[in-house]
């Protein structure tokens, strides 16, 4: 039913940026290739998930990637007419001076349309860029109440939604991120979920690279969404091999210079709803976890996951999920869709982080400020 609705929502969007984009005067053969391109550009989304369905991602990668960028044209196109249409509502009401001709309006409405596909084009070109840009290393300070002089100086490295199985030359980029992480050199790894898009046996040899990534006193991972749309069972098992710390509402306690450090992982926030033996449960993350510990640390995928610490002594929480909205206008609506949407928030005695994403989910266009990110952090004392 979702994939119906979904198809039907496209459909319908199609031809109502047909009736604004496609100028009237238009023999009738021209407006029938129009309205036929805006109608497949819609049907990129269904389409590209049908072939992932069906077929092996190696054998149909330049089709995926291709069906990608349309319907990321395509959904930039319809943000920016509906805009238009919103901005030019209120002259409806104005009654137009006697003396503005009729080529005088045509030339206006074919300058609006003109501008709403300059600003998909521009959008689009920048966006598709900075996607594919470097690996963003982006190091921040932290200021941890009560920290020991001991622990400052302390670092934590952290990616996040890196979507192997969708990335454009994938084997390279996962390098470039690999090599990143490893001169950072960092104490612990974090790695919070959604890592892959697809199953252990489709993308085992693709997420290879990532066995690679090296911390002093241990990398840990937890769940992401896309796991469990993946088989998450089969990924928990196989990153296991990796050497990772894989955290299901579990802790591990570390001796860091005669202090103990609690790094806390639960499963995603909606894992229950494919698995419900995987309800998240930060609580029981922490059961047992020594209460003399000087700095708590919780992973936890999606950053809502802070509604359920509110009784928890939870330093600092390392989430991802949102892609910090990936692409406009998602990077403005997302805040209002997350509390905490994006780098460095503060929550109760304590912090959250929302990493903006190591890879990319759908289109391949980003439009934030940092890009494929790689988180170093550094504690210090407040």
């Amino acid at each position: 039913m979702f994939t119906i609705l979904t198809t039907i929502i496209l459909i319908v969007s199609a031809f109502y940026i047909y009736q604004r984009l496609i100028p009237h005067t238009w023999s009738r053969l021209k407006r029938a290739i129009g309205l036929l391109g805006l109608l497949l550009l819609s049907m990129c989304l269904p389409a590209q998930f049908f072939i992932r369905l069906v077929t092996e991602v190696n054998s149909s990668y330049v089709l995926i990637n291709i069906l990608s960028y349309g319907f990321g044209f395509y959904s930039l196109l319809l943000v920016f007419t509906v805009a238009q249409h919103v901005i030019s509502l209120p002259f409806r009401f104005i009654k137009p001076a006697k003396n503005v001709s009729n080529e005088r309006r045509d030339f206006l409405r074919q300058s609006s349309r003109a501008g709403i596909l300059g600003a998909t084009t521009a959008v689009f070109g920048y966006a598709a860029h900075r996607a594919l840009a470097e690996p963003t290393i982006n190091r921040i300070q932290i200021s941890i109440d009560n920290l020991p002089a001991e622990l400052e100086g302390l670092t934590i490295g952290q990616i996040s939604d890196v979507h192997v199985g969708q990335l454009q030359n994938e084997d390279t980029y996962l390098k470039k991120i690999v090599a990143a992480v490893n001169s950072l050199n960092v104490d612990i790894m974090a790695i919070t979920g959604d890592v892959v898009d697809g199953s252990v046996a489709r993308l085992k040899n693709s997420v290879a690279p990532l066995a690679q990534i090296q911390s002093k006193l241990g990398t840990f991972y937890v769940t992401g969404n896309h796991e469990y749309y993946s088989g998450a069972v089969g990924w928990i098992e196989h990153f296991k091999t990796f050497g990772w710390h894989v955290l299901g509402n579990e802790h591990a306690t570390l001796n860091v210079r005669g202090h103990a450090i609690v790094v806390a992982g639960v499963h995603d926030l909606k894992a229950e709803q494919r698995i419900p033996a995987h309800a998240c449960n930060p609580e029981k993350a922490f059961k047992n976890s020594p209460e003399n510990a000087q700095l708590t640390l919780l992973l936890a995928h999606h950053p809502g996951t802070s509604e359920l610490t509110k009784n928890l002594k939870v330093d600092l929480q390392l989430s991802g999920h949102t892609h910090a909205g990936q692409y406009f206008p998602a990077t403005w609506l997302v805040q209002y869709f997350h509390k905490f949407s994006r780098g460095l928030n503060r929550n109760q005695n304590g912090w959250v982080y929302v990493n903006s994403g190591t890879g990319y989910w759908g289109p391949p266009l980003r439009t934030t400020d940092i890009s494929g990110e790689i988180t170093h952090i550094t504690l210090m004392r407040a």
